[in-house]
């Protein structure tokens, strides 16, 4: 399956030390993509929205709470391995903490990038009242990315 990520249009970033967290979209998803600071040639981990509920350590139920940090610890294990820095307790906890910490602002950023449009206007629409413009509007060409046939 391929994967289509566009950091231009992302939402917003954190800089925690060592690692970045962005919040983007990853195939039309919402997601928190951590992404080393330092390190070149490190990978990238990337953390979607219908899999950040499995890192909710905060949960009320102990049951459920146990279950997210066995699950969050495995994959702060993966996560370091892949951005290329220690697994230690220490990384792994930081890792979690992020993830934690950004889930709230990746839970509430909107659902697709908002749409680009082309510098300048090719016209005015105006709404007109007994001959009086009470609105009016710019029109403007909306940006068109690649397409494949």
């Amino acid at each position: 399956m391929a994967l289509e990520l566009d950091l231009r249009k992302a939402h917003s970033s954190r800089v925690h030390g060592d690692i970045v967290a962005v919040l983007t979209w990853v195939n039309d998803a919402r997601a928190l993509v951590l992404i080393p600071a330092i390190r070149r040639d490190a990978g990238w981990y990337i953390v979607e929205e219908s899999a950040a509920y499995l890192w909710n350590i905060n949960a009320i139920d102990r049951a459920e709470r146990d279950a997210a940090l066995a699950h969050a610890n495995r994959q702060a294990h993966i996560a370091c391995g892949m951005l290329g820095i220690e697994p230690s307790t220490r990384n792994r906890a930081r890792l979690i903490g992020i993830v934690t910490d950004v889930m709230p602002d990746l839970l509430r950023m909107p659902s697709a990038p908002g749409e680009e449009y082309l510098a300048g206007s090719i016209g005015q629409m105006l709404l007109r009242a007994d001959g009086k413009a009470i609105a009016g509007e710019d029109i403007k060409v909306a940006k068109e990315g690649a397409t494949y046939a």
